[in-house]
């Protein structure tokens, strides 16, 4: 397979900027792969010297995730997920990637308090944590070894809102990702500087008309910056369906870091459980940026 690539300092989901402290050492390009899967692109970053490298895990990244896809493909008879929902729970113990989706299904149901739905009607419904599920997966798999050895000095994976980040510690860029803002599009709502963790947004003008609003609908959109891209995921589409007082108190007992902005144009910080407001949601109004430099 051959991918075309991109030399940028610019990343579909945010950028790299120069740290505080003195370089460590110098900067190899930024190399960029688009990996096409079932009609959703998928966004590889690396630095690394050898593009090579970046082809190979191309390939392995793309193989994964359309194993994904087919696994939990609601429109094939014979996939894991119809199976499941069927009757037949086999794939249980046949596949462990779906044993381990299920078990985390359910555990997000019980930590965000029964907000995060992915059982409806008897049915399994894990499509509001799975695409971050299947990134995190393909990541640690096939792309932090690559930095954890020193191969590459940063990356990143992403499909549309969902985007797992890592960097070398010897490494001096940290990634600077604008957050969009649903109700202006002429400026990011806030930009997060990040090393190392991951990013998830969820949009209430985005959402299938499906989604169950348990608690008041006045949450336009939810950002979660995380350890873990499912776990992103999972809180991001929670904190929709709770709303914001709800979320928040969510928030503070899980200790969240989250960007929260309201129906009525607040926008709220939650930095490790703890809520501030921050003004200016208006265009043109700067506004601070969210660090988090280790999620």
């Amino acid at each position: 397979m051959t991918a075309a690539g991109f030399t940028s300092h610019f990343h579909l989901f945010g950028r790299e900027e120069k740290a505080a402290e003195t370089p460590k050492t110098s900067a190899q390009q930024l190399h960029l792969r688009v990996i096409p899967v079932e009609g959703a692109p998928y966004v590889l970053q690396m630095r690394v010297e050898d593009e090579n490298i970046l082809d190979d895990q191309t390939i392995e990244i793309q193989k994964f995730l359309k194993y994904v896809s087919d696994t939990f493909s609601p429109k094939s008879a014979t996939s894991l997920l119809s199976r499941y929902n069927g009757g037949d729970d086999s794939g249980l113990t046949e596949n462990n990637d779906f044993l381990q989706v299920v078990s985390k299904c359910v555990e997000a149901h019980r930590v965000t308090e029964g907000y995060f739905q992915p059982f409806r009607g008897g049915k399994l419904d894990p499509f509001g944590m799975l695409r971050g599920w299947a990134i995190n997966e393909a990541f640690n798999r096939y792309i932090r070894p690559l930095v954890a050895d020193g191969t590459a000095q940063s990356a990143s994976l992403g499909s549309r809102n969902d985007t797992i980040y890592a960097t070398a510690d010897d490494f001096d860029l940290n990634w600077n990702v604008p957050i969009k803002n649903s109700l202006d599009s002429s400026a990011p709502l806030q930009q997060i500087v990040l090393r190392n963790g991951a990013i998830s947004t969820s949009f209430a003008n985005m959402e299938a008309s499906t989604f169950e609003y348990l608690g008041p609908r006045d949450c336009e959109q939810t950002t979660i910056v995380s350890p873990d891209l499912a776990l992103a995921d999972v809180w991001a589409t929670a904190a929709l369906a709770a709303g914001t007082n709800n979320f928040m108190d969510l928030a503070q007992r899980n200790r969240l870091n989250a960007i929260i902005l309201t129906e009525g144009e607040i926008l709220f910080n939650v930095k490790d459980g703890q809520v501030s407001s921050v003004p200016g949601v208006t265009a043109g109004v700067e506004r601070p940026d969210f660090l988090v430099l280790n999620a």
